[in-house]
């Protein structure tokens, strides 16, 4: 897949303010300060669309990029950061549940896991949740540059199926752009 245009659409705080034109979205999800910004700019080939912070929990809607004019890349907030109040994140976390349990069209979660730490307890916590509701989703694994050949080579044994991305060097950039174009391509097919 290449990346022609990629724009800001807009921030959602209910899904009553959720597009309606039926075009399919990608959710990107996981903790804090796992790089979700980071991987959607690189996939994007865009430097700061999706704005980025060194204070993990900045993103705190669901902020909508529309790409090639015809699909979305949704970026959620993060989960595990405790800086904000007990009730700002209870109304990120009904959102954020309301919106992966009931959106039709929503054709990919990639749910981010930092490659240096692996799953964490949040982590289990989230994948649990998808698999109690039957919502598929795909491990995407980032900061891959942060490890040395021998520590990525294990991880990939262990989560075969998942995606291994660096958002700095553009590691997993292709694979995981045609892994989208396939879902895509299907979508259109049925």
């Amino acid at each position: 897949m290449i990346i022609k245009t990629a724009e800001f659409v807009k921030s959602v705080s209910s899904v009553a303010g959720l597009p309606d034109d039926g075009k399919a979205e990608f959710a990107f999800i996981g903790r804090s300060n796992v790089g979700k910004s980071s991987l959607m700019n690189m996939l994007l080939g865009r430097k700061s669309l999706v704005k980025t912070s060194k204070k993990p929990g900045k993103t705190v809607l669901l902020n909508y990029f529309s790409v090639n004019g015809s699909f979305y890349f949704v970026d959620l907030p993060g989960y595990g950061f405790a800086s904000r109040s007990k009730s700002e994140q209870d109304l990120w976390r009904v959102l954020i549940e309301k919106y992966l349990k009931t959106r039709k069209t929503l054709a990919g979660i990639f749910l981010l896991v930092d490659s240096r730490h692996g799953i964490l307890p949040n982590d289990e916590q989230m994948i649990e949740f998808l698999e109690h509701f039957q919502i598929g989703y795909t491990l995407v694994f980032t900061k891959t540059d942060k490890l040395t050949k021998t520590e990525l080579s294990v991880a990939r044994q262990k989560n075969p199926d998942s995606f291994s991305v660096s958002a700095v060097n553009g590691e997993g950039r292709v694979q995981l752009l045609d892994y989208i174009d396939k879902i895509l391509a299907k979508g259109a097919g049925e």
